[in-house]
């Protein structure tokens, strides 16, 4: 199974490709979206490719990373991932083996329900198509946006582990508790 294309009400999610590593680096290095997701820490091209690759790797397998475009539009307003939780699970070991999603988008397109919506579609596809009985996530306790949107879409907190900048907070979602479906 390769990864699909996802379409939602006002999104695309477009499988990302080797050539979207400048664009996926110049979305990481803006101060607010890098402050959580690389812990604050300066996101160079070697970087962003390094975490592209990762993504790649796992398309085969019907996973990895989609780019978020509005349909009929080339700004690209964020990205999301469907990663195993290899990072997570080094700081929470129950989240091994598990799928984690991971939303971000530029901040000139935050509050306008795009990240709900695309991690809605994601969560839907990894139940009903990859037929995974249940997913992770994790947040920065400072993002109080995150975890929101987390707890809204149905999500539950497994525990709050110390991380290498922040506190995290882990999460489960099973398949048959999940809002999103």
């Amino acid at each position: 199974m390769n990864q699909p294309t996802l379409y939602s009400k006002r999104l695309i999610l477009q499988p990302a490709q080797s050539e979207d590593a400048v664009s996926l680096q110049a979305l990481w290095s803006r101060p607010e979206v890098r402050r959580y997701l690389f812990d604050n820490k300066d996101v160079s091209l070697q970087l962003a490719e390094s975490v592209l690759n990762s993504a790649l790797d796992c398309a085969s397998s019907g996973y990895g990373m989609w780019l978020i475009y509005q349909p009929h539009q080339t700004e690209l307003l964020g990205c999301i991932g469907l990663m195993p939780a290899e990072t997570a699970a080094q700081y929470e070991p129950t989240l091994a083996g598990l799928l984690e999603p991971i939303v971000a988008l530029a901040v000139e397109h935050w509050h306008k329900g795009y990240a709900n919506e695309a991690l809605a579609k994601v969560l839907t596809y990894a139940f009903e198509t990859l037929e995974q009985p249940s997913l992770c996530a994790v947040n920065d306790v400072p993002n109080v946006a995150s975890e929101r949107m987390l707890k809204k879409i149905g999500f539950t907190i497994v525990s709050e582990v110390q991380g290498p900048e922040y506190k995290l907070r882990t999460y489960l979602l099973q398949r048959d508790k999940s809002s999103a479906i």
